[in-house]
């Protein structure tokens, strides 16, 4: 997960700065007002980090579920935990499993070489 977040920081940084300057300049209605922003740093990170697309296809029940508390929750964001812990999860395991897909199309790749 550490090494997707510092790959959305190198490729999307600016969008990245916009979302959380949004986030933080609007911590009532954030989740409305950074709409914008929130589309652009997904955008980016889709079309320049490939685990995000991966993952994106792979835990999408616990995206929307997330998204869904989020939604219902704005005020309480932390009654959100556990759909937060279910996403987290399924991201790791997802992060693995694409590495160790990525690790494998490099070896055929030198091995064609």
């Amino acid at each position: 997960m550490d090494d997707t977040l510092a790959q959305v920081q190198a490729k999307c940084a600016l969008q990245l700065e916009m979302y959380q300057k949004c986030v933080e300049n609007n911590p009532e209605n954030w989740d409305k007002a950074c709409v914008q922003q929130k589309r652009a740093l997904t955008k980016c990170s889709e079309e320049n980090v490939g685990i995000v697309k991966y993952v994106k296809q792979h835990c999408e029940e616990q995206i929307k579920a997330y998204d869904s508390c989020l939604t219902a929750k704005t005020a309480e964001p932390e009654q959100c935990l556990q759909q937060l812990k279910d996403l987290a999860l399924c991201t790791e395991a997802t992060a693995i499993a694409y590495r160790e897909q990525e690790l494998k199309q490099q070896q055929q790749d030198q091995q064609k070489q």
